[in-house]
């Protein structure tokens, strides 16, 4: 099967969409002493997945 470059391009832009999106939506935030660790817990894997899905797409470059 063979892929044209247009597909490429259109699937390349929606993945930094994607991203983008979950950047705005679940990105880190500073700690507060009012937080808990499960909230702190949460969002920091959170940040994780998007910095992992990040570091698939550099890798595939």
């Amino acid at each position: 099967m063979s892929i044209s470059l247009n597909t490429l391009k259109l699937h390349n832009e929606r993945l930094d969409e994607l991203v983008r999106r979950l950047e705005e939506n679940f990105s880190a935030r500073p700690v507060t002493p009012n937080d808990n660790i499960e909230s702190i817990m949460y969002r920091a894997g959170q940040a994780s997945v998007i910095e992992y899905i990040k570091s698939i797409m550099e890798d595939e470059i």
